[in-house]
């Protein structure tokens, strides 16, 4: 497959010795670790394309992107998964536009709803918590049946700790009420990959967006709005444009260009090489620690079970030169990648089998997630005048600020909901000890 961004970057390193354009680096080694980076790095000179008005090189490496996911058009973002969020519902949803949506959005979900004004109808699986919402296509039947003038279904999958839902099955009955689905796959570009494609767009949805950086070889920022539709594609560099740096990182973008080259010649059997070390990995932990989540890549393990918290696992992994992706008071998630190694399984095997677990009994708080009630538009107590105030004195108060814990950047309050004694109780939990309210 080709590499025509990587091909331009290089030829313009070897062509152009003065530099009397952007970036103020001019191509030259003041910052040595940084030199190769320096080299590759530049603006939209003469073709070199330009990412929202894309018609050159750009252009050629995102056809290539789209045949790799086996799609009919892909779009780069060098401003992750939040552009692509933006981006979508932009293109789908529009101003003043109604959606139904599970409740572990990220926060780029909340925010972007906050900048067109839409309406948000939330859902919640059964015993969902604040990251995790396994919605069903049962849940979404009931809540179309409901709801009159629905813009677009909105669902995350996968979600922080590897849980995937039923994609297909809520495509299918989004078809049914003729509603568009939108996917955060965030954390799923890998799926298109599997022996047998998982991924969004294959199982139905109408358009996604993945965060390439997260799980393939990309740099930081990198990522794929993917769609089948012509009429979306149509907008989609036109809603980019919005919100996206008019400087975008060409070195991001290189770097799409060549995971194009590495999915096309090794994406199948370097998926299927995780799949197996997965496999061994749990079958070898398994005897004494518990895992959850249905994803290849997403390891998350139920800390709790073993008497230790989560965040006190990843602390003892970390003095063994281990970090993971994400740690809470019961889980720790670690996040594979196509790059991982048989070698990296067995670093984090061997380092889990030296910890002495105090078999003390940890009870998780299996109180359910109840959503709060809704005061206010998510735009209008986003843009009221609020005041900072600390979490003890909150309750009864406006949400003015979408209240996170990153990661995993998943509100646990939404801006215009009233802040309830349970949503005191998980912003505790999560060491949120002051909140912004609508004065």
């Amino acid at each position: 497959m080709t590499t025509p961004i990587i091909d331009f970057l290089h030829s313009y390193e070897k062509n152009i010795s003065l530099r009397l354009h952007m970036p103020g680096h001019k191509g030259k080694f003041w910052i040595h670790p940084l030199a190769e980076c320096h080299l590759m790095d530049i603006t939209e000179v003469k073709g070199a394309d330009s990412l929202y008005e894309a018609e050159g090189i750009i252009a050629e490496s995102e056809r290539n992107a789209a045949e790799n996911f086996s799609v009919k058009h892909t779009f780069y973002s060098a401003g992750g998964s939040t552009l692509g969020i933006q981006t979508m519902l932009s293109a789908v949803v529009g101003e003043n536009g109604k959606i139904i949506a599970a409740r572990n959005a990220h926060r780029a979900f909340v925010n972007t709803c906050a900048l067109i004004d839409a309406d948000v109808i939330w859902v919640t699986g059964e015993n969902a918590d604040v990251i995790s919402s396994s919605v069903t296509s049962c849940d979404i039947e009931k809540a179309l049946s409901k709801e009159k003038d629905v813009s677009a279904v909105y669902i995350t999958s996968p979600d922080y700790y590897g849980r995937i839902v039923d994609i297909k099955g809520i495509s299918e009955v989004c078809k049914k009420y003729n509603v568009p689905l939108i996917v955060d796959n965030a954390h799923g570009s890998h799926l298109a990959f599997l022996d047998e494609n998982q991924h969004p767009i294959t199982l139905g949805a109408d358009i996604c967006c993945d965060s390439a950086h997260k799980t393939l070889p990309v740099l930081t920022g990198g990522a794929y709005i993917h769609t089948n539709s012509d009429e979306y594609a149509s907008l989609i560099k036109e809603k980019q444009s919005l919100y996206g740096s008019s400087s975008p990182s060409y070195l991001i973008l290189a770097s799409l260009d060549y995971c194009n080259f590495t999915l096309s010649e090794s994406g199948r059997s370097l998926m299927q090489m995780q799949s197996e070390n997965m496999e061994k990995f749990k079958s070898r932990l398994s005897p004494v620690w518990s895992f959850i989540g249905d994803d290849v890549l997403h390891l998350t393990v139920e800390a709790y079970k073993a008497g230790l918290s989560g965040n006190d696992l990843a602390e003892r992994l970390r003095e063994n030169g281990i970090e993971c992706e994400y740690a809470d008071e019961y889980y720790v998630t670690f996040l594979f990648s196509l790059m991982s190694d048989e070698e990296d399984y067995n670093a984090l095997a061997e380092a889990m089998e030296k910890i002495i677990q105090p078999k003390i009994l940890i009870r998780k708080d299996e109180t359910p997630f109840v959503l709060p009630e809704k005061a206010m538009s998510i735009r209008k107590a986003t843009f009221s005048e609020s005041e900072k105030i600390s979490v003890d004195d909150a309750e009864g108060r406006i949400c003015a600020h979408n209240i996170t814990h990153c990661p995993p950047c998943i509100p646990i309050v939404v801006a215009g909901e009233v802040i309830d004694k349970n949503s005191v109780n998980i912003l505790k939990r999560y060491s949120i000890s002051e909140i912004n309210v609508v004065k």
